[in-house]
């Protein structure tokens, strides 16, 4: 019986697509670094001092990573893809209210990253705010939770 649960996890993997793998494992690994430099400027935020010198480049790398996001979910590469993911179905199923959700992601992370450019921790605390409320909402309705 291991043999054959075993022989059918390979078997998945194999039968995905080179694109949808390439794009699940991107979207994986650009969220990740997203999810880094989100948690570095809510560390440094909270110290009540924060380190702009910490701060500019993460909000960069989430400005800069949120924009390629969308491009990292092809068609294929939801649960039907046999790939380990937490993407539901309805990405694909609801695009238009999913590609919106992402802009808006976009927009809050280059308003943090604007704000943090200027050093005025006011704004970026509340760009920071909208972009946590941003991705949670894509997050409650678009991925499995885990």
């Amino acid at each position: 019986m291991t043999l054959f649960a075993g022989s059918y996890a390979a078997y998945s993997a194999y039968a995905a697509s080179p694109e949808a793998t390439n794009a699940v494992n991107a979207r994986k690994a650009n969220y990740k670094e997203i999810g880094g430099a989100f948690k570095t400027i809510n560390d440094e935020l909270k110290s009540g001092a924060p380190d702009m010198n910490t701060v500019r480049p993460s909000a960069a790398v989430i400005a800069r990573r949120s924009a390629l996001q969308l491009k990292f979910f092809p068609r294929g590469s939801g649960p039907e893809s046999g790939l380990k993911t937490r993407a539901k179905a309805e990405i694909w199923k609801d695009s238009a209210t999913f590609t919106k959700l992402q802009n808006d992601m976009v927009s809050a992370a280059n308003q943090l990253s604007a704000a943090a450019a200027k050093g005025d921790v006011a704004a970026m605390s509340a760009a920071r705010n909208t972009l946590g409320g941003t991705c949670k909402s894509c997050h409650d309705r678009f991925r499995v939770p885990g």
